[in-house]
């Protein structure tokens, strides 16, 4: 049994780490912008699908591909923010939420349209190796994934808080007007937030994709996720994110442990909505809006 939850403690934390880089872009978008963008996951099946054609059909290195994709649904990030949310902004939040499920449903049907709904598999450059860490196993892909993701959010943690474009983010989240007087391009700023939470969904689609399969309604739960996930840490709240993120992967393999794979969803809901009646700004505040 000691093994078994051992091996539970790893397995929460590589799917938290998951969680993580996608609730981070969502909160990212709702922190400094304001718009709760509900087609995050259909970037993080962007991402899949972009990592999946250069690595199965143009044979390229894995790594590269992962790269290629974060840069290739970034910009599409940036152009989405530029024609879609920027007109509607300073508009109700109802307004940009519409404007996110109807692109979400966009694209969802776009990739449905041209690639079909065969499902499809990420060519793995890992070898089969395991390590095992007291009495648990984490294969080297396993592994690969948690390194990635700390390094990430590490560089993002550090942009934020040491850089001047960070301190310029910080700023606009707590006054856009005062910011663009103390000459923060917003428009730029906004643009950039956007790339970034979409570069970060595609780095978690590429490498799920790879451990999973590929197709085109793959974003719809990871996205609703993220959303609960950012709800439970406290919305625009990057630690919250975190926080939000590890308590739901921890909560959904301990719940496939000691009680059913197939309850670990509702025992997601059941946290949030406790969290919620005791702090209903969520577990760390988040922006009131």
């Amino acid at each position: 049994m000691a093994d078994q939850i051992m091996q539970s403690i790893l397995n929460g934390l590589v799917s938290g780490s998951i969680y993580g880089l996608m609730a981070i872009g969502f909160t990212l978008v709702f922190g400094i912008m304001h718009v709760i963008n509900l087609a995050h996951g259909e970037l993080y099946m962007l991402g899949a699908f972009s990592t999946f054609i250069m690595v199965g059909v143009y044979q390229l290195n894995f790594f590269v591909a992962i790269a290629a994709a974060m840069l290739i649904v970034g910009c599409l990030g940036f152009l989405i923010e530029r024609f879609i949310f920027r007109p509607l902004r300073n508009t109700p939040m109802l307004n940009t939420l519409l404007a996110s499920i109807g692109l979400s449903i966009f694209i969802s049907n776009l990739v449905l349209k041209i690639a079909g709904t065969g499902m499809r598999s990420i060519p793995s450059p890992f070898s089969e190796k395991n390590f095992e860490i007291f009495g648990a196993v984490i294969s080297t892909h396993r592994l690969m994934v948690l390194l990635l993701t700390g390094l990430l959010v590490g560089l993002l943690f550090w942009i934020i808080k040491f850089t001047k474009f960070g301190r310029s983010l910080r700023a606009t989240s707590q006054d856009q007007d005062a910011s663009a007087l103390m000459g923060v391009n917003i428009n730029l700023t906004y643009g950039i937030v956007f790339a970034i939470s979409a570069g970060m969904a595609a780095m978690a689609g590429g490498l799920i994709g790879s451990l999973y399969v590929v197709d085109p309604t793959m974003g719809l739960g990871p996205g609703l996720k993220a959303f609960i996930i950012v709800i439970l840490g406290g919305m625009g709240s990057i630690v919250g994110a975190i926080a939000g993120a590890f308590i739901m992967g921890y909560a959904e393999t301990f719940t496939s442990l000691f009680w059913s794979a197939s309850y670990q969803d509702l025992v997601g809901y059941i946290i949030l909505i406790l969290v919620l009646l005791l702090k209903p700004n969520g577990l760390f505040g988040g922006v009131k809006r």
